[in-house]
């Protein structure tokens, strides 16, 4: 919603915090399509991860009404804190206010990743998401199929950790769905951020490319179109 209203007030931001706001009427509407493409294929979700932001467990919620699930809120799978942006740390509300929004979260959950509580490199965000994706396969070791709701850096980064691939392009467009499977040779990348489901196609990818940091480490740099 911030794309479109960018002024700081309750009808975009309703936990009244930087970088938390809302989906727009348009989000919603991709996040009801594709809730209606797992019912329409028969696709049966065990259990649905989100970031603790206010726009992926709007979408999460959306989903989980359809599909009468609850969500589980995973701190591991936030947006990246950019050190560059430290006033603006997306933080998330607490559970007790978010379940005031959102009544399908699992108010037992614990999530397996703590919050950063300062900058971290896209390094550090690779870590914490070689981390959280590890941590969620242990755990879930009982569950045939996981839905995960994050954003593009934490998508990205956590794609990139299943299939072990610290370069791969990872499509991340809004509401798009990427799909991976487990074989026995490992994570393989089915579906890379796919929209058929939505009647608009890809809106807002974001491209993730190769470049040097000023200090001469080569890491993975993000530079983003329309995000």
């Amino acid at each position: 919603m911030d794309w479109i209203s960018p002024i700081f007030d309750e009808a975009t931001y309703p936990t009244n915090l930087p970088w938390d706001s809302r989906l727009s009427q348009h989000g919603c509407n991709q996040a009801q399509e594709l809730s209606q493409y797992f019912v329409k294929n028969n696709i049966k979700i065990d259990r649905i991860y989100s970031s603790p932001l206010f726009r992926t467990l709007q979408t999460a919620s959306i989903i989980a009404d359809k599909l009468d699930l609850e969500v589980f809120i995973e701190y591991g799978l936030s947006e990246w804190y950019d050190p560059l942006e430290a006033k603006t740390y997306p933080n998330c509300a607490p559970l007790s206010v978010l379940r005031e929004f959102f009544p399908r979260i699992n108010p037992a959950y614990i999530p397996i990743t703590k919050l950063p509580n300062d900058g971290e490199t896209l390094q550090g965000l690779q870590k914490r998401l070689d981390r959280t994706t590890q941590s969620l396969i242990d755990a879930g070791e009982d569950l045939k199929c996981v839905l995960i709701i994050a954003h593009a850096a934490s998508l990205v980064a956590g794609v990139r950790a299943l299939i072990k691939q610290r370069n791969a392009v990872i499509n991340c467009g809004t509401c798009s769905l990427t799909k991976c499977t487990r074989s026995n040779e490992g994570w393989v990348l089915e579906l890379n951020g796919d929209t058929s489901s939505l009647s608009h196609g890809s809106e807002n990818n974001c491209i993730f490319t190769e470049v040097a940091v000023e200090d001469g480490v080569n890491e993975d740099e993000m530079q983003i179109n329309n995000y």
